[in-house]
């Protein structure tokens, strides 16, 4: 009797083991493939992150250099007005001065981030440094959208007013539509008039002031790009790295 007892015991003992056993290797199964599919989404993720910012930099190198071509005409225009008579021609004057109402649109991609955060698939994201430099990154991408919008209203208020009051806007318009280009200017001369004026050298020290703030954020921008880039490269290589052990 005692030995039946005890067979039974012992059987019952290995049954609750397998058991036990079996619902933890289903426990550990269950969170290996989690494990597995988060990092093959946060790889995922991590690439297409590092897309968006390579775009981001190409970008912002452009419209640094576009902005600078502003400024440069904004100070060419500066230097004719002081002289006795201007050194460049009437079409040439008014081509510089165009630049004033040159706006930029500069958009950051934010396409991997923003499915991220929606989606809170932010979390599976393990390089804290790198979630840190991303949320300094679209914090700083804010600062570009103000000033972008000052600049709007700069036009708007400022810049269009003038030339509407000063000058033949056909002559120093931009032509955004090959199928409808502007009419042929009447008065293209009338920029003479105002060139050695106090308040045109105002206009034109106003626009370099904001095109060079632009100038200054868009170059700050682009070192946050380069450190967010150097963050995501070196994350793709380590899990590289991880896949191919």
């Amino acid at each position: 009797m005692t030995n039946a007892n005890t067979i039974q015991w012992k059987r019952t003992a290995a049954e609750g083991v397998a058991i036990v056993v079996s619902i933890l290797l289903a426990f550990w199964i269950d969170t290996y493939w989690e494990d597995r599919q988060e990092a093959q989404l946060e790889t995922l993720y991590l690439l297409e992150l590092q897309e968006d910012f390579e775009l981001n930099k190409s970008r912002l190198e452009d419209q640094t250099a576009e902005l600078g071509g502003i400024a440069r005409s904004m100070q060419v225009l500066q230097e004719q007005s002081v002289l006795e008579s201007p050194s460049m021609s009437v079409s040439e004057l008014n081509k510089n001065f165009s630049q004033i109402i040159n706006m930029t649109s500069m958009y950051l991609v934010n396409r991997a981030y923003a499915n991220m955060t929606g989606s809170g698939d932010l979390r599976i994201i393990r390089s804290r440094p790198l979630k840190n430099a991303l949320a300094e990154y679209y914090a700083a991408a804010q600062v570009i959208t103000l000033v972008q919008n000052t600049h709007e209203m700069e036009l708007v208020q400022i810049y269009e007013p003038y030339i509407i009051e000063n000058l033949d806007y056909a002559a120093v318009g931009v032509v955004r539509v090959d199928e409808f280009p502007l009419p042929p200017p009447i008065e293209e001369a009338s920029i003479l008039n105002v060139l050695a004026t106090r308040r045109f050298r105002n206009i034109l020290i106003q626009k370099s002031v904001i095109t060079t703030d632009l100038i200054n954020e868009f170059r700050t921008q682009l070192e946050l790009t380069d450190n967010v880039l150097s963050l995501l490269k070196s994350a793709n290589s380590e899990n590289t790295l991880e896949d191919s052990q």
